[in-house]
């Protein structure tokens, strides 16, 4: 007897059945009699090993507004959207964030500040140990 829960069975030549009737079902070893169901009027009986030797190359989602993304990876097993390999977004160097936001309680910056005009110019923000503000502008060479 076909051990279901544990492997798919392999199909056999000639013997293997796929039947349809009230329902849908599969007798890889022809024996009818106990052949497993796949589908019928109350929905789908697959089993996750119906599935162990299944590759995909991608898969493509659709969203509500009919875009598709696909999602694979690349040699590396590099999450890749659309080709392009995914960037968690992270508070970590060279990082540029966009948007009006506001800060509440306290918001610490080690490094260095750096603020821009209102024509583009640069400067350095810099506070001395009295708690002075001094600000510099930052020549590029």
């Amino acid at each position: 007897m076909i051990d279901w829960n544990n492997k798919r069975p392999a199909l056999e030549g000639k013997v293997s059945a796929l039947g349809i009737g009230k329902a849908i079902y599969a007798a890889p070893d022809g024996d009818k009699n106990n052949a497993r169901l796949l589908l019928a009027a109350d929905g789908f009986h697959f089993r996750q090993a119906d599935f162990s030797d299944f590759e995909f190359n991608n898969i493509v989602i659709a969203s509500n507004a009919g875009r598709k993304y696909s999602i694979s990876f690349d040699e590396n097993g590099q999450l890749l959207i659309n080709g392009l390999p995914y960037v968690t977004p992270t508070n970590q160097s060279d990082e540029t964030i966009a948007g009006n936001k506001e800060f509440t309680n306290k918001a610490k910056m080690s490094g260095g500040l750096q603020l821009v005009s209102s024509n583009g110019t640069v400067f350095s923000i810099d506070v001395d140990d009295d708690g002075l503000l001094h600000a510099e502008e930052v020549k590029n060479d």
